[in-house]
């Protein structure tokens, strides 16, 4: 039987603790978080076995756990505009097809590229990553890029072979004009 069940949850400046009742509702298949001050986000995330959308928009976390990517039916998460600088160490494959990790202080997801095997939209948008990794390679059905907003300078050659990427969005990065000539011949897009 299939059961489609949504939550979402409001939350003003001077909430500063994850709404910990979201975790007695195990049948949730999607739960959107807006807005809060939240310092912590319990690893207990792991009893919501269905849930396949999370939305963490806005919340000000600065960390979140591993279990998050374990969860076992999650193909959407979106943790935009937060304060996270690093992802969790993964130990397993995730079945994410989309992950929105805009608006937040990364310098890096290198080492969580190998545990992300199935997506196909990856935005990293306004962050603070500098390179884009030799292990891009392991997304081989990426569809969607977002690299705005970063302080990436260079386009390794590696990016052009990636067939599968139909939409890249590289303005407002450290590009030499040089390097810019170079993109927009090569990928056939107008940069800022």
């Amino acid at each position: 039987m299939w059961f489609h069940k949504k939550l979402i949850i409001k939350l003003n400046s001077e909430d500063t603790q994850f709404p910990i009742e979201v975790l007695n509702q195990t049948d949730i298949t999607e739960l959107e978080i807006i807005g809060g001050n939240i310092t912590y986000f319990p690893e207990d995330i792991s009893v919501l076995v269905n849930l396949k959308h999370l939305s963490l928009i806005s919340t000000k976390i600065s960390t979140i756990p591993r279990e998050l990517f374990e969860l076992p039916k999650l193909t959407y998460l979106n943790l935009k505009n937060n304060r996270l600088s690093r992802l969790p160490l993964l130990t397993q494959k995730t079945k994410l097809t989309t992950l929105i990790l805009g608006r937040n202080y990364l310098a890096s997801i290198e080492h969580a590229l190998p545990f992300l095997p199935d997506l196909m939209t990856l935005d990293i948008g306004h962050n603070l990553i500098d390179s884009i990794p030799e292990n891009f390679q392991y997304l081989k059905d990426l569809q969607r890029l977002n690299l705005e907003h970063n302080r990436i300078k260079y386009i390794p050659s590696f990016l052009k072979t990636m067939n599968s990427i139909n939409h890249l969005s590289l303005n407002q990065n450290k590009f030499s004009a040089e390097e810019k000539r170079n993109i927009e011949r090569d990928f056939k897009i107008y940069l800022d």
